[in-house]
């Protein structure tokens, strides 16, 4: 190569390098999180946040014995021994997959796991920081169950996580005044009807499902009796809504609003979890191969059908973090679905410190400066907490979302 043209590729690399640099160094700066990247556990909710005046305002209005927040995840290790201790997949601990290496770490330290004794720690910290609340607060727990075949076979080699509900059902009973649970059942299991019954029996409030991380198609035939037996139960089903990029999973056609037609005309009650805010999928209303649309376009024209207005609810959670902020100010502005919205936090998700930004929220008009130092003193001690006075504070003008979108317990005990 000639000596000039080589120094010119030198410069033009070098230039190129500098630009890669400044451009990381821009992201860096950002949307680098602003309470760090690691939740620092702390402990013993300081009185200055207790007697702070926006803790008072956060809970004017509401009835603590209404407040059961719908979304809370279990997570472990297996390290407790127990016959029925939560699993994850070995490819969460696996060098070649350092996606997954790293969402387990982060939902960990979400949920203040100790690595002596990840199913202990992470149990005694939910409990602590329900303890917290105002008495009368609950967490309803979620099981999780298998991915299944289409023969209805169990399948853990294509599964991200497992929790039974025999693991969460004991949990809520051994502290009955802080936990509530619920079952998760694949509708493709020769035993489904059986153990939908016998989760109702046992005290389970709802059905947990996650479509593309479990393999359920929602508009197939096969969930037919499964719907007409949790009609006759009673007993709703939280159904995750668009594209989950929180779990390995590819099926996320599977998570398309449109497909819980066949529930809803079943007399099913369904909360769609995250109100679909995050992908896009085709409009099966006009036919397999329909027209792109977003996630939450299909939700907003359930949720506006008439027909659905006693079964289909959108459910809050996750609504805050950084890819589905946007939809906190159409969900705000629909106050005539505030009575048919509940809250709920995905935990440990909002322990893990960058997946939210209030400052970010604050610059869009969302949130007060006030609110944002307030928050940003809860987050380290209480993400439970956190999640609840984020939602309570969020507003678009005047409008902030009803007390009734917090008083989720009547939803639940139908």
């Amino acid at each position: 190569m000639p000596p000039g043209l080589s120094m010119k590729r030198r410069t033009f690399l070098l230039g190129l390098s500098a630009a890669a640099v400044s451009a990381l160094g821009y992201a860096g700066y950002r949307y680098w999180p602003e309470s760090g990247l690691y939740n620092p556990c702390l402990s013993g909710l300081p009185a200055d946040i207790i007697e702070h005046p926006l803790y008072q305002d956060i809970w004017q209005d509401i009835d603590p014995a209404q407040v059961w927040d719908c979304h809370v995840h279990m997570i472990g290790s297996g390290d407790s021994s127990l016959q029925d201790a939560p699993w994850h997949s070995p490819k969460m601990d696996s060098p070649r997959h350092p996606l997954l290496q790293l969402q387990k770490h982060l939902f960990m330290n979400g949920a203040c796991a100790d690595a002596n004794a990840v199913d202990h720690s992470v149990v005694a910290r939910l409990s602590q920081l329900c303890r917290e609340m105002p008495q009368g607060f609950k967490a309803m727990l979620l099981a999780f169950d298998w991915w299944h075949d289409e023969q209805g076979r169990a399948q853990p080699e294509n599964s991200a996580l497992h929790v039974a509900n025999s693991y969460v059902a004991r949990l809520a009973q051994t502290e009955p005044d802080i936990f509530e649970w619920v079952a998760s059942i694949h509708p493709y299991r020769p035993d489904a009807i059986d153990a939908l019954q016998q989760a109702h029996a046992e005290g389970a409030k709802a059905i947990k499902w996650l479509p593309q991380v479990m393999n359920i198609d929602p508009a197939s035939a096969k969930c037919q009796h499964f719907y007409q037996t949790c009609a006759d139960l009673d007993l709703p089903i939280i159904t995750h809504g668009g594209r989950e990029f929180a779990l390995p999973g590819s099926q996320h056609t599977l998570a398309n609003p449109l497909r819980l037609r066949r529930a809803l005309d079943s007399g099913v009650r369904i909360a769609l979890a995250h109100c679909a805010t995050y992908g896009r999928d085709a409009d099966l209303d006009i036919g397999p191969y329909g027209p792109m649309r977003p996630h939450f376009e299909l939700f907003a024209r359930l949720m506006d059908d008439a027909r659905y207005e006693r079964q289909l609810f959108g459910e809050l959670s996750s609504l805050t973090l950084r890819n589905r902020e946007w939809a906190i100010a159409p969900l705000l502005q629909r106050f005539d679905w505030h009575h048919r919205l509940l809250n709920g936090s995905d935990y440990p998700l909002p322990g893990v410190m960058p997946l939210i930004d209030t400052a970010s929220l604050q610059r869009q008009g969302l949130l007060d400066m006030q609110a944002v130092e307030f928050l940003q003193a809860i987050k380290p001690y209480n993400a439970l907490l956190f999640d609840f006075a984020l939602k309570r504070l969020l507003h678009t003008g005047n409008i902030r979302f009803a007390a009734s979108v917090f008083h989720t317990r009547k939803f639940f005990e139908g």
